[in-house]
């Protein structure tokens, strides 16, 4: 018998000599304390189970533990529980947001900058600037760069408060210098600029590459324009290739425009229209109005796409709406042709108007034209001269001399200043203004008569075929 119960003995007494491993004996020490009220242990523990390297890794484990240090007002342990339930296969953003909130009114800074981004982006959360800028702001102030960059974007752009350049272009060289890259672009503009801080080009160009070199695609554009105009750095039309393209493929839209231009244009790389087409589509669909803009003038002559004039429009459209005043202008021709749309004379007038706005000084001088002339939609010619100086004081001879014509009429007659406009055209070789000068001299009206110099006016507007000052300027010859 004594052979039997030998081993069976020898079962029972190791069996009664097994001891927990060291990490099961840690693991029940830290539960234990955490559930006296020891909040870091908690923590402890919660780490333990979600790095899995001592105990089987266990999410939900971490989180019941992380919960418990949360609810014993544990900042840390809020902001981790926080960073789970974001993962979590049913994310419950609400939760997130009020264990977020705890951690950064308990001293988490990166709490405060993740609430503030959540706030900014709108994408998991109802957007909200007033509350990005306040969390931003409080991040920032414990030293979280990327918020002080975000909160100097805001105050640069006057969103949702009044624009600060002084103090965004502190923030944002604050947040540059601390490594947070993307600031460095926007803090770059500001120097290029001058706005906020003293201009200081060659600056700008290093934070442009620096930022660049941190992945910012934005300061990637800029830097890649800079390289493909040979401003403050060599010209290298091949390197700033490369970066439009790498912008472009990040979803950097304006560089996919710029790809597309140099591909329509053949300027640096074979010309490609249809590559061209591909690249503009890409741009506007990232909210670029040039990308509508040359993608709407591909559809309306045929280039890299087939003449789609229903497109072009559409594309009009949208090249206006999203800031590029040339889609307003060539929108507005559309409407007073009729070309593709109904003729709407005054939708065209209102068109070229918010070109004018916009600061196209083509929309100004269609809209003073149109004014003039007062087709259906009023007459207004002291409206039309003041829209015809933006355009002549902005290099649009053609509209020196429909000023000076303004000048001329009997209700605002000003032969003074009807000579000088026209002298100005006339300078720039617009042979009607340079007739009007030719019939002052040989008249003496204004200034005193010479025929020498009468001459000399009408044969100049005979250079540029306007055939009264030809006829003129052979009787004064006999």
């Amino acid at each position: 018998m004594a052979h039997v119960l030998g081993p069976l003995l020898g079962l029972t007494l190791a069996a009664g000599s097994a001891q927990p491993s060291p990490a099961a004996a840690k693991s029940e020490a830290l539960k234990k304390s955490c559930d006296k009220g020891g909040a870091a242990d908690c923590v402890t523990l919660a780490e333990l189970y979600t790095r899995g390297e001592e105990i089987p890794k266990d999410l939900d484990k971490a989180a019941t533990f992380y919960k418990k240090a949360c609810d014993l007002s544990l900042a840390p342990a809020c902001f981790e529980l926080a960073a789970l339930a974001r993962t979590a296969p049913k994310k419950d953003m609400n939760r997130v947001v009020v264990l977020l909130q705890k951690a950064c009114d308990g001293g988490v800074a990166d709490g405060c900058a993740q609430l503030g981004g959540l706030y900014q982006s709108g994408k998991e959360i109802e957007k909200h600037l007033g509350r990005a800028a306040e969390f931003h702001e409080r991040a920032c102030n414990a030293g979280v760069a990327p918020s002080c960059g975000a909160l100097g974007a805001m105050l640069l752009e006057g969103v949702p408060m009044a624009k600060d350049p002084a103090r965004a272009g502190e923030l944002l060289q604050k947040a540059c210098e601390a490594g947070h890259g993307d600031s460095c672009g926007p803090l770059a503009v500001m120097l290029r600029t001058g706005q906020g801080l003293p201009k200081d080009p060659a600056r700008a160009l290093r934070l442009f590459q620096k930022s660049c070199d941190a992945g910012g695609m934005s300061a990637c554009f800029e830097y890649a324009l800079a390289l493909q105009k040979g401003e403050g750095v060599a010209r290298d039309a091949p390197r700033a290739i490369a970066l439009f393209t790498k912008g472009c493929e990040a979803g950097e839209a304006r560089s996919c425009h710029s790809l597309g231009v140099v591909h329509r244009d053949g300027a640096g790389a074979a010309r490609d229209p249809a590559r061209a087409a591909e690249l503009f589509k890409k741009a506007c669909a990232g909210g670029v109005g040039a990308g509508c803009f040359d993608l709407a003038t591909a559809f309306l002559n045929g280039h890299g796409v087939k003449a789609d004039l229903v497109q072009a429009t559409s594309l009009l459209r949208d090249a206006c709406t999203r800031g590029d005043p040339r889609g307003c202008v060539e929108l507005g021709q559309l409407f007073l042709n009729g070309r593709g749309v109904a003729r709407d004379v005054p939708r065209s007038a209102a068109l070229f108007g918010e070109a004018c706005d916009k600061g196209s000084v083509d929309g100004c001088s269609r809209l003073a034209t149109m004014l003039e002339a007062g087709d259906m939609i009023g007459r207004d010619l002291q409206k039309a001269r003041e829209l015809y100086k933006r355009g002549c004081d902005a290099g649009l001879v053609q509209d020196c001399y429909n000023l000076a014509r303004q000048f001329q009429r009997p209700e605002t007659r000003d032969v003074a200043q009807a000579s000088k406009y026209n002298k100005q055209a006339c300078e720039a070789g617009v042979g009607p203004a340079c007739y009007e000068v030719g019939l002052l001299y040989e008249s003496g009206t204004t200034v005193p008569r010479d025929p020498v110099k009468a001459l000399a006016f009408y044969q100049q507007a005979c250079a540029a075929k306007h055939e009264p000052a030809c006829e003129k300027a052979r009787r004064l010859k006999r």
